[in-house]
């Protein structure tokens, strides 16, 4: 069979209690779904049995490359991996980037679908078309980082790719992330937890093989176009200068930073200046390189060196990680975050979901509800970086009182009791990272997203930004797409970033390249025209975001099918509803009747049922998925 534009052609099977492989052409499923995530999704929803706990080793685990990876689109590089949600038990995925998913299709596969539970841990070897399941009982144990190095030692090949979990991810907690290309996390929905359910330590792969293109002359020339201009523009250059730490400052001075487990909603102004002077002044930073294909290069060397942490290293620390550590836990010192970040990659924990259940530890001990006598001896204070380290470690191996923290800060209260699930900060049972009482649209986004708690499917970061009104409605057909506090036509611009997002996983295109990290940057339209040329599929703007669409369906249609998830898990945690906001917009909250008005609106958009917020079949029909019903 031909091989399709742009892709590897193959979907490589691995069932792992046989040690079963097993290649199919992709083809006939990209003619059904959009290729990339939209084939991911579908063989999720498909093959995901009904009944069974998330952890279940008879559930697939899909790892995906978007449908123009590998080739010289810039950002080209993203990876999906998919599976029943861990912390919800409804549809989960997380995304990296890295350089595994351009090497997994240039080895000939466009997806790898993993099911069974080896009877001894494993890691997989992939080179080209020749797949081996090799025994890892000498990996078993190993940091991501130890595993790494012992797997390059072994594996003499200079393409190899790897990507392979922590003891978070053997020992199955809920905050358990994939860490790829070493430094690159795919968090969130315990993907690691789902990993290592399976034995699975680790996958290796190298690819000997090449894509090809439908307009090869156009779409090098287009490509590198892009390329260059992205090069130029002003959000580029502050990314590749200072990372995505460069928008820490401006979060915390609009008041939406999570501050003590979201008790408050911005850093003392003072704490907050050492971490913004300490990403300013490059304290760290030694150095800036990127993902396969990226002339963003939002990654950087770095290395503490001097006071208690001197000798730190590392890669690639977040303005999240700035949320998670400095906000949530209340460490102002930027080393200690860099130092807590790297031991998160070590142990392969998510740090969202590994901070979330800490914070909710740390209130319920500030309130009374926890003791020494429950946190093995530990007295937990916020911002001291000794006992959260402790914690983390506590939490990857399940450790005394980390196995209640292990499976999110839901489960934990469940647990507990004692009127602790108030402090719980999380929704449909996975744990946020984002501050939502400020800015309307970012809490719409994060509030429906059907992975839970995310703002990675929808949501807007134009909030923040100094647009006029006229070119609000020229973007995006809305006149208040960047006001903050205003709930009108909110629903709208969360739908037209659904959409977007989800054009952009379908690519596997990282977002800081677009225009939802700035207006200057690739649009639908500059996707659409460089799909075409890859693809051979001539497609317009209009076209892709409706595919976009289409994959929201697929995750909609899994959680009907697996949760009881309906309006009410759409609403956000009573804290955002009941306690202001502080800062410059002290008082601001999510007002009940404004939050039904705003759910309903979202609703009427799509044509969804206003009772239990679900669509009809009626509705899965208008996109053309009337099997998904």
């Amino acid at each position: 069979m031909t091989q399709p534009f742009a892709l590897g052609g193959n979907i490589l099977r691995i069932n792992l209690a046989d040690r079963a492989v097993t290649i199919e052409p992709t083809a006939p499923l990209n003619a059904r779904f959009p290729a990339g995530m939209g084939v991911n999704n579908w063989l999720l929803f498909n093959e995901t049995p009904l009944g069974k706990e998330p952890l279940d080793p008879d559930n697939p685990l899909i790892f995906t490359a978007g449908s123009l990876v590998g080739t010289m689109v810039p950002t080209a590089c993203r990876m999906t991996i998919s599976c029943k949600n861990v912390l919800t038990g409804g549809f989960g995925a997380a995304n990296a980037g890295g350089n595994f998913a351009p090497e997994l299709k240039y080895a000939g596969f466009d997806h790898i679908v993993v099911t069974g539970r080896a009877k001894v841990p494993v890691y997989i070897d992939i080179v080209d078309s020749n797949v081996t399941i090799i025994d890892a009982d000498d990996l078993w144990g190993k940091t991501t980082w130890e595993a790494e190095k012992a797997l390059r030692a072994r594996i003499d090949r200079p393409t190899l790719e790897l990507l392979s979990i922590g003891p978070a991810g053997e020992n199955m907690a809920a905050a358990a992330c994939i860490i790829v290309s070493r430094t690159r996390s795919a968090s969130r929905c315990g993907v690691g937890a789902a990993m290592g359910s399976k034995s699975l330590k680790a996958i290796a792969v190298s690819g000997s093989g090449a894509l090809h293109v439908a307009e090869p002359e156009a779409f090098m020339t287009e490509s590198l176009a892009m390329q260059r201009y992205l090069m130029g523009v002003d959000t580029t250059k502050n990314l590749r200068k200072f990372g995505t730490s460069t928008s820490f400052e401006a979060w915390n001075k609009l008041g939406s930073i999570p501050v003590r487990n979201y008790q408050a909603t911005q850093i003392d102004l003072d704490e907050a200046d050492a971490i913004a002077t300490a990403v300013k002044e490059k304290h760290y930073i030694e150095k800036a390189f990127g993902c396969f294909a990226c002339p963003v290069m939002c990654s950087q060397y770095q290395r503490v060196k001097a006071g208690p942490h001197a000798g730190t290293r590392g890669e690639k620390v977040e303005s999240q990680d700035y949320w998670d550590f400095g906000g949530k836990l209340g460490i102002s010192d930027p080393a200690a975050v860099l130092a807590l970040s790297e031991l998160c990659t070590q142990l392969g924990l998510d740090n969202t979901n590994a901070t979330n259940p800490i914070a909710w530890a740390l209130e319920c001990f500030q309130r009374g509800l926890l003791s020494t006598d429950d946190t093995d001896g530990l007295e937990l204070e916020w911002g001291n970086v000794e006992v959260i380290s402790q914690l983390l470690a506590k939490i990857a191996y399940r450790d005394g009182f980390g196995s209640l923290l292990a499976d999110g800060s839901l489960a934990a209260a469940e647990k507990l009791g004692r009127n602790s699930e108030r402090f719980a900060m999380h929704m449909k049972g996975q744990d946020l990272a984002e501050e939502m009482r400020v800015f309307k649209g970012w809490a719409l986004a994060i509030a429906v997203a059907e992975r839970g708690g995310t703002h990675t499917q929808g949501g807007p970061l134009t909030e923040r930004m100094p647009l006029e009104p006229d070119l609000s409605m020229q973007r995006f057909g809305v006149p208040t797409a960047f006001d903050p506090t205003s709930y009108e036509h909110k629903a709208e611009l969360v739908i037209y970033y659904q959409r977007f997002h989800n054009l952009l996983e379908i690519m596997g295109i990282c977002f800081y390249a677009t225009y939802w990290c700035g207006l200057q940057m690739m649009g639908p339209e500059e996707a659409a025209r460089l799909y075409s040329l890859a693809t051979g599929d001539t497609k317009t703007a209009e076209e892709l975001m409706a595919e976009g669409e289409k994959i929201l369906y697929l995750q909609k249609a899994f959680n009907m099918r697996h949760t009881t998830f309906d309006r009410t898990s759409d609403y956000p945690p009573e804290r955002f509803i009941n306690e202001p906001a502080t800062g410059p917009h002290a008082g601001e909250r999510l007002e009940r009747p404004d939050w039904d008005k705003l759910l309903d609106e979202y609703y009427s958009q799509r044509g969804w049922d206003l009772a239990s917020g679900k669509p009809t079949p009626e509705n899965f029909r208008t996109v053309g998925r009337p099997d998904l019903a």
